[in-house]
C-alpha cells in the first residue's frame, strides 16, 4: 500500500523514520512528507500505545509498515489523523482495522473515505479474508463509520461491540 489516495485524501504507511518523528520530533515528520503536522496528532493512544508498538514491529521488518499509515488531507496540506490494520493477516487471513481522526476533521466523512480505500486495498491481497474491528459501546461515531463500510455487528459487550466483514466470494 505505500500510499492510497482518495478524492480528498491520502494515505502514507508507516516507517520507521515516520513513527519516531510522529511520537518524538513533529517537526521532522512535517518536513519528511512536507505537510503541516497539528498539535493533537497523534492523540495520547496512538502516541503512547500505538506507535510504540508500531516501532517495535517496524524495527523487526519493515514490510509491515504496508498495513497502516498516515492520512493526509491533501486540499490542506494537513495530517488528519492515522488509519489502518494492528498487523498483518493471521493464518485465518483476519485483519483488524482502527483508525483515529483528529477532532477538526471529525464528522466530516474522512474515515469513511479512507477506510473504504484501505479496505479494498486489503481485499486486492490475497491472504486478507476477514476485516474485523472493535469500537466501544457509546462510540456512535465509529459505529458509523463501520456501517457505512459495510461491516456488521457480529457480537457486543458491556464493554465492547466487534464487527466483521468477510470477502465476498468473486469480489476480486
Amino acid at each position: 500500500m505505500a500510499q492510497l489516495t482518495t478524492k480528498r485524501l491520502r494515505m502514507e504507511s508507516w516507517t520507521i523514520e515516520l513513527a519516531d518523528a510522529a511520537m518524538n520530533d513533529q517537526s521532522k515528520l512535517s518536513r519528511s512528507l512536507g505537510v503541516t503536522v497539528p498539535d493533537d496528532f497523534p492523540n495520547k493512544p496512538v502516541r503512547h500505545v500505538v506507535l510504540p508498538s508500531k516501532l517495535m514491529e517496524l524495527r523487526e521488518d519493515p514490510s509491515r509498515g504496508v498495513w497502516s499509515g498516515i492520512i493526509i488531507h491533501v486540499g490542506d496540506n494537513i495530517i488528519i489523523g492515522s488509519m489502518g490494520f494492528k498487523a498483518p493477516p493471521d493464518r485465518e487471513g483476519i485483519v483488524e482495522i482502527g483508525y483515529d481522526i483528529i477532532p477538526a476533521y471529525q464528522s466530516q466523512g474522512y474515515a469513511t473515505e479512507m477506510a473504504k480505500a484501505l479496505i479494498a486495498w486489503a481485499f486486492e491481497q490475497p491472504s486478507v479474508r476477514v476485516i474485523t474491528a472493535e469500537c466501544l459501546p457509546d462510540n456512535w461515531a465509529s459505529a458509523r463509520v463501520l456501517q457505512k463500510v459495510g461491516m456488521r455487528q457480529v457480537n457486543s459487550s458491556a464493554d465492547m461491540v466487534r464487527w466483521e466483514l468477510p470477502r465476498i466470494i468473486g469480489q476480486l
